[in-house]
C-alpha cells in the first residue's frame, strides 16, 4: 500500500479538503493539460493522486515531471493492467482522505473555477451528496463542438439550462432510467462520506459502470447541477465502445442498468416506454448486424423479463413492427443481411 501523503506534508494540510484522482491509462498526450488544470485550480486545498494502469506511451515519464514539482501529487502505478476504469476509480477511492473527491478523468480538462464552483453548493448544502457543471464537448485537438445535450429532443432538457438542485431519488425515477444526465465524472465532485456509504463502483460493467455508480450516490442523496460549462469533456474515436456495440455488451448492459435504476422505483412512464423501445429496436438490429454470443441474448432476456411484465409478448409485437416497418425494410434487414449474408460469409470461409 502506497504511503500516506500526511507523511511528508505539513500538519496544516495533512487532511486536504478534496482529493483529486486522475485514473490514467496511455494518455500521455493530454496529461499535461489536465494536470495542469487540476493543479491551477483555485481551491489549492487538496491532494492529488495520479494512477497509471501500466501505460504503454510516455505516461509515467508525464506524471513524474509534476510529481517533482508539486508536494500534493502521490504516483500510484499499477504493474500490470487492471482492464477496467472502474477498478482504478475504487483504488483512487480506497486512498483518497479529502472531504470531497473529483474524478478528473485524464483526458478531460477544467476551467480554473470549476472545484471553488461546486464546492460553494457542497458546502451550503449538507445533504448533496453530488454537485456537477455542464461541459464543453471538445475534440481531440481540444476544438469546442457545443455544450452537453442531456435529454435531446425531450422537453426535460431545457432543465440543464440553469442551476438547479434536486432529490437524488426523483433524479433517477425520472431521467436516470432513460439516459445518463451525469454523462463526465469529471464534471462532478462528490461527498466523501456518501462514497463510503455506497461503496465501491461495480467493476462488472465495461461502459456503463459510472451510471450505476450515479444511481448508488442518488439514492442516498441530493444532487445539485450548475449550468455554466466550467468542464471540458473530451470526445474521440472509441474503439472500446464500437466492440461492446459490435458483442452485444453495450445493449446487455443497457438491460442491466434499465432493470437497476427500476429497483429505485417507478420511472418516468413516456421515458420508460422510449428505453424500452429503443432496446429492442436495437435487439432486432444486432441480429442482423452484429455477432452476439447467445448467452448475452439470454442475459439481456431475464433483465427485461423482470422489467417488463409479459415481456415474451411484446418482443413478438414489436419485433412485427419492427419487421414491417419502412415497406418490409426491417424484414430484408433481418433475412438478408441476419441470415443470408452471414450463411454466405461462413460458405466463402
Amino acid at each position: 500500500m502506497p504511503t500516506s501523503l500526511a507523511d511528508n506534508l505539513p500538519p496544516a494540510i495533512a487532511v486536504p479538503l478534496v482529493t483529486v484522482i486522475i485514473p490514467n491509462y496511455n494518455h500521455a498526450r493530454y496529461l499535461p493539460r489536465r494536470i495542469e488544470s487540476v493543479l491551477s485550480q483555485t481551491v489549492s486545498d487538496m491532494e492529488v493522486l495520479i494512477l497509471d494502469d501500466c501505460s504503454p506511451d510516455q505516461s509515467r515519464t508525464v506524471i513524474e515531471g509534476y510529481a517533482r514539482q508539486d508536494a500534493r501529487i502521490r504516483t500510484i502505478y499499477n504493474e500490470q493492467n487492471s482492464g477496467s476504469t472502474f477498478k482504478q476509480w475504487n483504488k483512487g477511492l480506497a486512498l483518497a482522505r479529502g472531504k470531497y473527491v473529483w474524478i478528473a478523468e485524464s483526458d478531460d480538462y477544467a476551467a480554473p473555477t470549476l472545484l471553488a464552483t461546486l464546492l460553494a453548493r457542497l458546502e451550503a448544502n449538507p445533504a448533496l451528496g453530488l454537485a456537477y457543471c455542464d461541459s464543453w464537448i471538445v475534440d481531440e485537438k481540444d476544438k469546442q463542438l457545443g455544450t452537453y445535450e442531456y435529454l435531446p429532443g425531450e422537453p426535460a432538457d431545457e432543465r440543464w439550462q440553469t442551476d438547479f438542485e434536486e432529490n437524488g431519488l426523483t433524479t433517477i425515477r425520472e431521467y436516470l432510467s432513460y439516459r445518463n444526465v451525469i454523462p463526465n465524472a469529471s464534471a462532478a465532485v462528490l461527498r466523501r462520506r456518501v462514497l463510503e456509504q455506497v461503496g465501491p463502483a461495480d467493476v462488472s460493467l465495461r461502459l456503463m459502470g459510472d451510471w450505476l455508480f450515479w444511481g448508488k450516490v442518488l439514492a442516498v442523496s441530493d444532487m445539485a447541477f450548475v449550468a455554466q460549462p466550467l468542464n471540458y469533456f473530451r470526445k474521440h474515436s472509441n474503439n472500446v465502445r464500437s466492440a461492446s456495440l459490435l458483442n452485444g455488451v453495450a445493449l446487455l448492459e443497457e438491460t442491466h442498468l434499465l432493470r437497476a435504476m427500476l429497483g429505485y422505483g417507478a420511472p418516468n412512464p413516456l421515458l420508460l416506454e422510449k428505453k424500452i423501445t429503443f432496446i429492442l429496436r436495437n435487439w432486432y438490429l444486432s441480429w442482423a448486424y452484429n455477432d452476439v454470443p447467445a448467452d448475452r441474448y439470454r442475459q439481456m432476456r431475464h433483465n427485461m423479463q423482470v422489467v417488463v411484465p409479459g415481456f415474451q409478448g411484446r418482443f413478438a409485437r414489436e419485433l412485427g413492427k419492427f419487421l414491417v416497418s419502412n415497406r418490409l425494410g426491417g424484414l430484408r434487414q433481418l433475412i438478408g443481411d441476419g441470415l443470408i449474408y452471414p450463411w454466405l460469409k461462413r460458405k466463402r470461409a
